[in-house]
């Protein structure tokens, strides 16, 4: 033989090559990560690999020659769980392929131990039931906070409503007080002129008219309230001036019988778009609370200026007072719902939230509150 360990002058070097290539085989198989058993027909052992003994724990002489220490299925691809002494449970996945060795049927069983890989699938299959679980029931709090936000808001609104009303109310009071008292004045006239003699025809007649005119007026004041009232569906564009002028008739009389003066400069040709019914509630609310800043500080000359202007494509409007402004430790909650510093009469503390609701959200406009000089400035931008 030479030095490589060759025949010198080999008759057959087919045989040689063959040899070589069941060595390869064999420290392939020998090397192989996965456990490689041969079952006879019978279910003896007839080969195995180093890997089957480190996958089932047992020395290949406790195996060799010996019936498989598992049951073989009928199946191609299978998994066996097993118990090996002194260790934990393990899954190994086996593949059975019919061959041949030596001459005779066997099966060729391939193992591969998936214990690690079943963990892992399991843990996953938990994080995932925890996961499906978790988004059902943060799809579930979530529609319910959605559900508590939209009960908050219809309450807000009906408590927002209900304390609109109320100030209507009041200030549907005031305006009827001075036409009620000049109707009963005609009355009690007529009662005089007649018990005196100075009752004529035409006394009458113009006693009649002029309580028409007062009766008017009143019923006119009813239709705007009720309109004021009515729920718009659709954005329009409307004069700021207008509006803000009608408003100001809503509350004549109580800013009057609470001696606030107002001023107005608003350009006459300034427009916005959304809902006029909305803005003015908005803007009366803005104004009551100023009233009421006017009676508890006992201010001597209360006064509110109403601007209106334009920057860019949006209308400004500005309502200042000379109340004393707002304490910069409340001045950040003032359109908080239910938050109110009212001492002389209970406040719901919805005024400011309310308007602040109808502006941003419904007209997706801008209400922000600042301090000026004297007092406190609140300004709309539609």
């Amino acid at each position: 033989m030479s030095d490589t360990g060759k025949p010198r002058n080999s008759s057959h070097p087919g045989l040689y090559t063959l040899q070589n290539c069941e060595e390869c085989f064999h420290n392939i198989i020998c090397r192989s990560a996965d456990g490689i058993l041969i079952i006879s027909a019978d279910g003896i052992v007839r080969f195995v690999n180093p890997a089957v003994e480190s996958i089932l724990c047992r020395s290949a002489a406790e195996m060799l020659d010996k019936p498989v220490c598992f049951p073989l299925g009928s199946e191609e691809k299978q998994e066996i769980l097993l118990n090996p002494p002194d260790q934990g449970s393990r899954v190994v996945e086996m593949c059975l392929t019919a061959t041949e060795w030596e001459g005779e049927p066997v099966r060729l069983a391939s193992l591969r131990d998936v214990t690690e890989r079943k963990r892992v699938e399991e843990q996953l299959r938990q994080k995932t039931a925890q996961l499906e679980e978790l988004n059902k029931t943060l799809l579930e709090k979530v529609q319910e906070e959605v559900d508590k936000n939209r009960e908050k808001d219809h309450l807000l609104i009906l408590q927002s409503r209900q304390a609109a009303m109320g100030e209507m109310i009041g200030n549907i009071a005031h305006q009827w007080r001075q036409p009620l008292t000049a109707i009963s004045l005609l009355v009690q006239d007529l009662g005089e002129c007649y018990v005196y003699g100075d009752f004529t025809k035409d006394y009458l007649d113009t006693t009649i008219r002029n309580a028409l005119k007062v009766i008017q007026h009143m019923s006119h004041t009813i239709d705007d309230f009720r309109n004021f009232f009515s729920r718009e569906k659709e954005k329009t564009a409307f004069s700021v001036g207008e509006v803000v002028t009608r408003s100001l008739s809503f509350i004549e009389s109580s800013l009057r019988f609470n001696n606030v003066a107002v001023e107005v400069d608003i350009d006459d040709n300034l427009l916005a778009f959304g809902f006029p019914n909305e803005f003015s509630q908005a803007l009366i609310n803005i104004i009551s609370n100023a009233k009421q800043a006017f009676r508890e500080r006992s201010i001597t000359e209360p006064l509110i200026r109403i601007q209106g202007g334009r920057e860019g494509k949006r209308a400004v409007i500005t309502i200042t007072d000379n109340a004393g402004g707002i304490s910069e430790q409340i001045i950040g909650k003032i359109f908080e719902p239910y938050f109110t510093t009212r001492q002389l009469e209970n406040g719901t503390g919805l005024g400011l939230y309310m308007s602040k609701t109808i502006i941003e959200k419904n007209m997706d406009g801008k209400l922000t509150a600042s301090n000026v000089e004297g007092g406190a400035c609140f300004r709309i931008v539609i």
